[in-house]
């Protein structure tokens, strides 16, 4: 008799599905077949019965336990049937989050219909929860209509927040990092151990933070020019209990006090011109950060940053010591940058 699974749909950034992909298959490197993409941002992977989703998974913004339910339609999830199954799948939901839920919301095409608003209203009466005023809260589910087949499908989130949202991240400040971004960055950068690790313009260390979690044994620097982003680093860190791992520089990344040659891996995540700087500063900017990054990088040093200056980003590039090794393009929100790999001119492929 063949074991129970459970489908379940993995949300991820646009972009970096081959990332999420890998991380999923070594939950169960003996069904690798079972991981797929569906369509851009979302892939599907089955689980025994007997296992859980991995909250720690890090490339990922949130897991969906799927739910299937023959109706023609959601107004039919109202029906006495469906609604109860659909209160003892939530209330099993609500049970597996650390703490009790206190907010719920349903997602669908077609969210301000007056069906979806008696569903709202009936499921969270009867739940006993607000609805959120993001229109998510704690307790989360979609309705789609199942890719090939008839019914509908019920995704409900595994987790009271987004795995996306770290714990160590106690400020929200304005154009700081996507964590999986973050992740994705420092798995592209996979060499040996014990490198000399950079992040120039280091912000709230979000990069050296998740570059920690996976290489133990790496020497890491932040260099900042603001004291509020190296004290927000240092306080990210210390949550994520890294601070003993990470070295935090208050200096100027252009001209950074650090021996020439030094750095085995750099990384960046430059100002989009948006929420942090402007186009005007990023044209001075970024030419002088290649420099620099030239100057303190070994010679087979990789240098990962993240741009969505592309034009800019181009131009700095062919005039510096650097060439382009890959460029991946993801979307965040409806912004769309680059992770581009560089290594230095003078080193082997």
């Amino acid at each position: 008799m063949a074991a129970m699974s459970f489908e379940y749909e993995a949300e991820i950034i646009p972009g970096l599905e081959s990332f999420a992909i890998g991380e999923l298959r070594q939950l169960q490197p003996d069904a690798p077949s079972e991981i797929r993409q569906t369509r851009a941002g979302f892939v599907r992977f089955r689980l025994a019965a007997d296992e859980s989703v991995d909250q720690s998974l890090r490339s990922v913004i949130a897991v969906y336990r799927i739910h299937n339910f023959a109706v023609p339609r959601p107004k039919s999830l109202l029906g006495h049937e469906h609604f109860m199954r659909l209160l003892g799948i939530l209330r099993a939901a609500a049970r597996s989050f650390t703490s009790s839920p206190q907010t719920m919301g349903i997602a669908a095409a077609g969210s301000q219909t007056a069906v979806m608003h008696r569903l709202r209203q009936a499921t969270s009466r009867a739940l006993g929860l607000q609805l959120a005023a993001d229109g998510k809260g704690e307790l989360f589910l979609r309705l789609a209509r199942p890719a090939a087949g008839a019914g509908w499908e019920v995704l409900v989130r595994t987790s009271a927040s987004p795995i996306s949202k770290r714990d160590y991240r106690a400020f929200d400040v304005p154009g700081a990092l996507n964590a999986t971004v973050a992740y994705a960055m420092t798995q592209i950068a996979r060499r040996a151990e014990r490198q000399i690790v950079l992040n120039l313009c280091s912000g709230t260390s979000t990069i050296l933070i998740e570059h920690a979690g996976t290489k133990p044994n790496d020497t890491l620097i932040a260099v900042d020019n603001c004291r509020d982003m190296i004290r927000i680093g240092r306080q990210n860190a210390r949550r994520a209990q890294r601070s003993h791992r990470i070295n935090q520089l208050l200096a100027d990344a252009v001209s950074a006090p650090l021996a020439a040659g030094s750095a085995d891996i750099i990384y960046a995540d430059l100002p989009f011109g948006h929420h942090l700087g402007s186009h005007a500063d990023n044209v001075a900017l970024y030419p002088a950060l290649l420099r620099e990054a030239g100057r303190l990088a070994k010679a087979d040093a990789i240098f990962v940053l993240l741009s969505h200056e592309i034009r800019l980003m181009a131009r700095a590039i062919s005039a510096s010591s650097w060439r382009v090794c890959s460029e991946t393009t993801i979307n965040l929100s409806g912004l769309h940058p680059r992770l581009f790999v560089l290594r230095k001119n003078s080193a082997r492929i």
